[in-house]
């Protein structure tokens, strides 16, 4: 009876399949909830029924939809086979990523400006974006029902922060706190000489990191949209 030596074998497991990522024989990856192993080199070719790859354990379909949105923590360089950047990238509405863009529902569609345009000629379909025009990503938050519906924006806010001081003379230069004392003159307007002329700014900058954007601690993902191709 024949035997084989368990020491020769050696699979490498390579986490998701990744279209950019170069394979060699012996790599194992998953793809569509199983794992497959690849007989050659290959990059660009997905696992799914090719000469390149066998199925080593088959699994479940995972449940993904197309249009699933989700924050990932892969690289957009290294994100998992069918899932794409949410970026507005353009692709050409005859494309296997334009179709799947194309099927989703007219609601969907417009929820999140995903508009088919003509560029040198070409129909075009764009995915969505997770940006805003100055660059800054969004913050993804539920539904109330009412302002904020599925896609819309709302521009960043702080709760309103107030003071005001009428015009006023002081005679000890020294503030603490988001208080700051701006001197005009001295003596003071009117020939008074008994303190400064002076107005009086609040900047919540002087106490607590501010920033262009309304922000908690972050940590970078990236915002992925599924076209499953």
């Amino acid at each position: 009876m024949a035997t084989i030596n368990l020491g020769n074998i050696r699979f490498n497991w390579c986490g998701e399949y990744v279209s950019s990522t170069q394979y060699t024989k012996d790599d194992v990856v998953g793809f569509g909830g199983s794992s497959w192993i690849a007989r050659k080199n290959v990059k660009g070719v997905n696992p799914a029924k090719n000469e390149f790859w066998d199925l080593m354990i088959s699994g479940a379909e995972k449940p993904y939809v197309i249009g699933e949105q989700k924050l990932m923590a892969f690289r957009s360089s290294e994100l998992p086979f069918g899932w794409y950047l949410r970026n507005g990238d353009n692709y050409l509405l005859e494309s296997p990523q334009g179709r799947a863009l194309n099927s989703l529902s007219a609601n969907y569609k417009e929820d999140f400006k995903i508009i088919i345009k003509v560029i040198n000629s070409q129909q075009y379909i764009n995915v969505p974006t997770a940006f805003h025009t100055d660059g800054r990503g969004f913050f993804e938050r539920a539904v109330d029902g009412l302002a904020r519906q599925v896609g819309s924006v709302e521009g960043d806010a702080i709760r309103n922060i107030y003071a005001h001081y009428s015009n006023f003379l002081v005679s000890d230069m020294q503030t603490s706190g988001a208080f700051k004392i701006n001197a005009q003159a001295k003596p003071a307007y009117a020939g008074n000489s008994s303190g400064w002329h002076v107005s009086l700014s609040f900047d919540a900058g002087l106490i607590v990191p501010v920033a262009p954007e309304n922000r908690p601690i972050n940590i970078g993902m990236t915002p992925t949209i599924y076209l499953g191709v």
